[in-house]
């Protein structure tokens, strides 16, 4: 019987391996078929269609859409973006949901449960407010412009994450440091922050990933060529290059590398870190 149950589940892992596999290869499929087209010629895409292969390996495809699209501006200002935005929107999260994890006062649950209907609120219904507030902070049409909202879009599901993970942190490691004099401020930072590395890592990956593929934010409180990030310049470039199907590809491709290696290569954190934060609630 046991014999028999082991085969049963033999077949089912080799089932679902099979299902996921052909899953991906239907996910690779549009992937795949970019990346080709973008080192094909123009006329050998037209001539031969799109799934053929290259006759010529064009690789000069990216140096071209790098130099015509100005890509290295754009990924300049998704890069400051990213340095500036997600370490203050992690740190702001922590400080708050610190105190709603760790302390009881009068309200606690209130400001949390405010937090939380943030993640009700869709971005469109804040467009124009967020225009006309920062016109009138004299930020506008700047990447300044652009760090509050993405600040302020992020915070709620980081909070509900690092509440989760700051409550199963044993309370007695809290109360032997007060004990010895440390303020809660020391504490929050010499053992609280160290203790989160796992699920900090993992917001701050998601958290990475979301600001540089943001696009109605930038499209709506950025104009200048100048500060516009990644997603909004390959608006840009595809408007510019809607006809060369062949530099669009190698444009597109360049855009997306650097997500592609960043979840490649930390996507272990993202299991790893929020589970941790949803063990207990």
């Amino acid at each position: 019987m046991a014999q028999r149950t082991r085969r049963r589940m033999s077949g089912a892992d080799l089932s679902i391996l099979i299902g996921l596999s052909g899953l991906a290869l239907i996910w690779l499929i549009p992937f795949v078929m970019m990346l080709i087209t973008s080192v094909r010629g123009q006329g050998d895409l037209m001539s031969n269609g799109i799934y053929a292969m290259p006759t010529v390996w064009r690789w000069d495809n990216y140096v071209k859409a790098w130099e015509t699209g100005n890509f290295a501006t754009y990924f300049r200002n998704s890069l400051l973006l990213i340095l500036m935005k997600v370490p203050i929107g992690l740190f702001i999260s922590a400080l708050a949901a610190y105190p709603l994890a760790k302390m009881r006062f009068r309200g606690d649950t209130a400001i949390f449960v405010f937090f939380l209907v943030g993640l009700a609120v869709p971005a469109q219904v804040t467009l124009e407010p967020l225009v006309v507030l920062m016109r009138t902070l004299g930020i506008g049409n700047s990447l300044a412009a652009l760090i509050p909202p993405y600040i302020g879009f992020g915070v709620s599901f980081q909070i509900l994450v690092l509440r989760g993970f700051f409550r199963i942190l044993p309370n007695e490691l809290l109360e032997a440091a007060r004990i010895d004099g440390a303020s809660e401020f020391s504490i929050f930072l010499r053992i609280v922050l160290p203790l989160s590395l796992p699920v900090l890592a993992a917001l701050f990956i998601i958290d990475t990933l979301g600001t540089w593929n943001e696009f109605l934010l930038p499209l709506v409180l950025v104009n200048s060529k100048e500060w516009m990030p990644v997603p909004l310049g390959l608006l840009q470039f595809q408007g510019e290059h809607s006809s060369r199907y062949t530099e669009l590809m190698a444009g597109v491709t360049i855009s997306i590398v650097p997500v592609l290696i960043i979840f490649l290569f930390l996507q272990r954190y993202f299991v790893s870190g929020l589970t941790a934060g949803a063990v207990k609630g």
